[in-house]
């Protein structure tokens, strides 16, 4: 099996940006599905009409024949003709009876949780030796007709973690566009290949002699794949840099990228949103995931609003005409507007109080078209040696903030995140303003370079650990980290530079070692953010499987969000008795909406879940529609896994 390569297509890429699930635009507020409202009626509803469908209008519930009879879970049998305590029946047309999958939310009675996991049954069942029922449950494919989806484009499997088979495979062969979900298959195999203590390092290297506190020569900084090199850990790092002796420096400060191929595609490749943080690409020195925070507030020392950038940048002009206005924080007072301008044209984020501060809301009106890739010896930013540019002062060349509007008195900080800058003209431009404001001095430029080869190891700082960044991989679906991390797949197999190339043979010699087969998959990045990705639900069930019996496997659970808690699975089925009993990882994409990992049901069992929901060719899909699934499906599960 090759994972095949596939160049990333541009389109739109709808919800899942570097950081939220999406609050779900483009279907109108009325269909905001994970807000509580009548956006949940509405699903409710659609819900109970899909169950009143199941049953002739009349008729009371039919009997229930034990679980372990059904194939589902081992455990008491209903009584005969009862539905669960906690799903109250619904009166139907002419005194028909339904009753509901699931109660109102105000109805809801959560049971009681253990304080730990119960262990799973050893006890073989049906579930474990039956076929796997190959067709969608009933209350999930009545829903499908109401959500304009057709069962051809829903795959889900189901399979207990101590189960020889799965108990739900529906068109589980089928490889579909798995979006985020993917981020799974680049954590399984980094915690198998490079354990989950595995860290990246970061060092300054130098090139002549300290002498006074001034060291005669060049500076450079060299980046190994840090996924996560934060403002903190750059600041520290300095600090580090001037404790150990160096104050002023007399040659060029080097910014050091070859450790990692520079990839051949722009920022706006995928949906033309250059400046969202989920399209930022890998670098191996990238800081703070590339990301500018521009922050706006109520600066009541100096009066008027105030701005600043994190990290700090000395490389930036702003224009700052935004002011106060006494009001409470509402959106009609509270309106700023945010361009950013560079000599090749102007792009305007969207205005803030509210509107786009968070990345989960639609892409960007316009592009900044990235910089080209540094070649060797080219200088980062145009500034002349001993210049100290700021952002009051600035340079000619330096690109602009310009902001405007009203600021309402009442509001907190508005934090922007925006990509501005290359990566090398990112970390340069900070490096510039912190050294600067600790009191040293740059004589000679700063470059985009290798380091020479002479160079000496003066300083380095190691990352946190994979199992901690992976946290923030699956729980927030940080796109940029899990290319990093898929790209050091490669690195660690093949050496350095760092690529794709690598990364995918690396990551098929794993599956070859590990015993697995998986027909149709296309791994491109390792992030999901790509039209080509493909994989099956049963390969990424068996995927999940297996890793459940791994040494790791806590570091992986506790990487994916929780249900109704947590990452982006915050808001989704918050009041429901499944809340806190599953661990997913979320993928939506224009034409995907997928959701994979592990749920505990109320018996203490651990279930293998995964549903990819795949757009029709033409279809725009609705990221609730998925949604809608994903929940009946866990549901269903939840209640008993009952079967025909």
């Amino acid at each position: 099996m090759a994972a095949t390569s596939r160049a990333t297509t541009a389109g739109r890429f709808d919800a899942e940006r570097s950081g939220r699930e999406p609050g779900l635009r483009g279907m109108g507020s009325a269909t905001q599905y994970l807000l509580p409202g009548r956006c949940c009626r509405r699903v409710r509803q659609l819900t109970a009409k899909a169950v009143c469908a199941m049953r002739p209008s009349g008729l009371a519930s039919p009997p229930v024949a034990p679980k372990a009879a059904r194939g589902g879970r081992a455990g008491a049998p209903r009584e005969p003709g009862r539905m669960p305590a906690h799903a109250p029946s619904l009166g139907g047309a002419a005194g028909g009876g339904c009753a509901l999958l699931w109660p109102p939310l105000s109805a809801q009675q959560a049971p009681a949780q253990p304080l730990v996991d119960a262990a799973p049954t050893a006890t073989s069942t049906p579930a474990a030796a039956a076929a796997p029922h190959g067709g969608l449950p009933q209350a999930v494919a009545a829903l499908l007709p109401e959500l304009t989806l057709e069962p051809s484009q829903v795959s889900a499997y189901v399979r207990r973690v101590d189960a020889e088979r799965p108990l739900l495979a529906v068109d589980a062969e089928h490889p579909r566009v798995p979006a985020s979900t993917i981020k799974l298959v680049t954590s399984i195999a980094a915690l198998d290949l490079l354990g989950p203590e595995y860290r990246w390092h970061t060092e300054v290297l130098i090139e002549g002699d300290v002498i006074a506190g001034t060291l005669e020569g060049d500076l450079s900084i060299k980046g190994y794949g840090d996924p996560f090199l934060g403002t903190e850990s750059f600041a520290a790092l300095i600090r580090a840099v001037r404790a150990k002796g160096i104050r002023h420096i007399a040659g060029d400060v080097i910014f050091d990228n070859s450790h990692l191929v520079a990839p051949t595609a722009a920022r706006g490749d995928f949906d033309g949103a250059a400046q969202r943080s989920y399209n930022a690409l890998p670098a191996a020195l990238s800081l703070n995931r590339q990301v500018t925070d521009i922050v706006l507030y109520n600066d009541h020392v100096r009066g008027g609003v105030g701005v600043y950038t994190d990290p700090p940048l000395s490389y930036l002009d702003i224009d700052n005409d935004a002011q106060v206005v006494q009001a409470p924080c509402r959106g009609r007072y509270h309106r700023l507007s945010v361009r950013f301008s560079t000599a090749g044209g102007t792009d305007e984020a969207p205005p803030a109080g509210g509107a786009d501060t968070s990345q989960t809301g639609a892409p960007g009106a316009g592009d900044i078209a990235p910089p080209e890739p540094a070649p060797a010896e080219t200088p980062v930013l145009p500034t002349p040696a001993d210049e100290t540019p700021t952002a009051a002062g600035g340079t000619p060349a330096a690109p602009r903030l310009t902001i405007s509007g009203n600021f309402a008195s009442e509001c907190t900080d508005e934090r922007i995140p925006r990509l501005l800058l290359s990566p090398e003209q990112h970390v340069a431009a900070a490096f510039d303003a912190l050294w600067r404001e600790a009191g040293g001095t740059i004589r000679g430029g700063l470059l985009a370079a290798a380091a020479p080869a002479n160079a000496e190891v003066f300083h380095r700082t190691d990352s946190e650990p994979l199992h901690a960044l992976l946290r923030r991989v699956n729980k927030w679906s940080d796109n940029l980290m899990a290319r990093m991390i898929f790209l050091t797949l490669g690195t660690a197999h093949a050496g350095p530079p760092g690529s794709e190339e690598k990364a995918r043979t690396a990551f098929d010699a794993w599956l070859t070692e590990r015993g697995f087969s998986f027909p149709g998959l296309v791994i491109d990045n390792g992030s999901g953010l790509s039209r080509q990705t493909r994989i099956a639900a049963a390969s990424l069930g068996e995927l999940l499987t297996w890793a459940y019996h791994q040494p790791w496997m806590p570091e992986l659970m506790g990487s994916m969000a929780i249900m109704g808690v947590d990452g982006t699975l915050a808001n989704r089925m918050q009041s429901e008795p499944i809340a806190g009993r599953a661990h997913m990882k979320t993928g939506t994409v224009r034409d995907a909406s997928c959701i994979a990992g592990y749920v505990l049901d109320p018996d203490g069992q651990r279930w293998v879940v995964v549903v990819l929901v795949n757009a029709l060719p033409g279809q725009r899909l609705a990221a609730w529609h998925g949604h809608a699934v994903h929940h009946a499906l866990l549901r269903w599960l939840f209640d008993g896994a009952d079967l025909p």
